[in-house]
């Protein structure tokens, strides 16, 4: 008689789900956020009109205008994608109208201008998320079908298609006229440097600057504060598992950490690295969808690791300065194997909490081993 080692659900994609329970947690996702999009505002629209630094009230407020019109983008591409492909039996204007209720089309455009520069043009952000919107999206099936993030779809689109109309679009009017921004972003001005140095943070105003966000970066990305906000109310209404931004941010910070040491760097190294580049953003609110992420305990686990160490990868030894997105849509291919892999063992009646703990250790090897060659490449 065969044995099977029973663990508590789920073990399947969440297609059981309910509608209720859905539109729960995504109301929830929705809350958690607000922190981020406030500090946004702040920083962007609110401390610009404060300087008095803004050529017109259009490019004063035009953060606010990205933010009404990537969402409603989405959802007007969704709408078009369901009733031209007839999705699920839509006839009429009532079933599309009742079917966009369920599939929260508003999500990967609210996403995509979240993680985009703050100035981003505006007709190439709404073409962004149209991209992520039916490619990552619709062509997939749609809501709790698709394979890949579709906000990380469409801000992969931006940076390799139109990467000539971003650079100074992180910056606002005000930043602009700080010298010490002139290279747009703390990880571009690293990079540039081609040297890892603390003058850089002080550049920026130091750590708790960098904490609290006050720095040039993607509208929705900087303050890291927001984020762990949005992030404990997401924990507690139990909508994210937590081991994938715990995982995630201490393998970075882990990697980064001895890398520093090695280079003679301090423990501002490991810091700067987990507080810039949206690593927080990614970690809480991507790195955690439900549909492209891991089932699993242990798979989440796995995930979260390698992702961390193919940011470091990105970040350090390729042309990536924040690598995040870039990361967290390779893991997504990976973590369809990672779901095979550790779903069968859940059913294999020779798992023991030794082979969990192999699993770990060598996990742990090939993280120290990782850790050798980024430092062989750095130098």
């Amino acid at each position: 008689m065969e044995k099977y080692l029973v663990i508590k659900g789920p073990y399947l994609r969440s297609a059981d789900i309910t509608k209720r329970n859905t539109s729960t947690i995504m109301r929830d996702v929705l809350i958690a956020l607000l922190p981020s999009i406030a500090f946004a505002i702040y920083k962007n629209v609110v401390l610009v009109l404060i300087n008095g630094i803004y050529s017109s009230i259009y490019h004063a407020i035009y953060p606010i205008i990205t933010l009404i019109l990537a969402p409603l983008t989405s959802l007007i591409c969704e709408a078009i994608s369901l009733w031209v492909m007839k999705k699920r039996g839509i006839k009429t204007f009532k079933d599309l109208v009742e079917e966009l209720k369920v599939s929260y089309g508003i999500f990967p455009g609210l996403f995509i201008v979240l993680i985009s520069p703050t100035y981003i043009p505006l007709w190439v952000l709404l073409v962004s998320v149209a991209v992520g919107e039916v490619v990552g999206k619709m062509l997939f099936g749609g809501f709790g079908q698709n394979i890949f993030n579709p906000a990380l779809v469409g801000r992969a689109f931006m940076a390799f298609t139109f990467s000539s109309h971003l650079g100074d679009a992180y910056l606002t009017s005000y930043e602009l006229t700080i010298d010490a921004y002139s290279a747009a972003t703390p990880l571009t001005s690293y990079a540039k440097a081609g040297a890892a140095s603390i003058d850089i943070v002080n550049n920026y105003g130091g750590m708790f600057n960098l904490l609290i966000g006050n720095y040039p970066g993607a509208l929705g990305e900087t303050s890291t504060i927001a984020i762990l906000i949005g992030a404990i109310y997401l924990i507690i209404k139990d909508v994210i598992d937590w081991r994938i931004p715990v995982v995630y941010l201490g393998t970075m910070f882990f990697i980064t950490m001895i890398i520093g040491f090695i280079m003679g760097q301090g423990l501002w190294f490991p810091l700067f690295q987990i507080l810039t580049g949206g690593v927080a953003f990614g970690a809480v609110f991507m790195a955690t969808e439900p549909v492209t992420s891991p089932k699993t305990h242990l798979g989440r686990i796995m995930y979260a690791l390698l992702l961390g160490e193919l940011t470091v990868l990105f970040r350090l030894v390729g042309n990536m300065p924040e690598g995040v997105a870039t990361s967290i849509v390779t893991m997504n291919i990976v973590g369809l194997m990672i779901n095979k892999y550790v779903t069968k063992l859940r059913v294999e009646d020779k798992l023991t909490k030794k082979n969990c703990y192999g699993l770990v250790i060598f996990l742990v090897f090939f993280v120290l081993l990782f850790v050798y060659d980024v430092v062989m490449g750095v130098k």
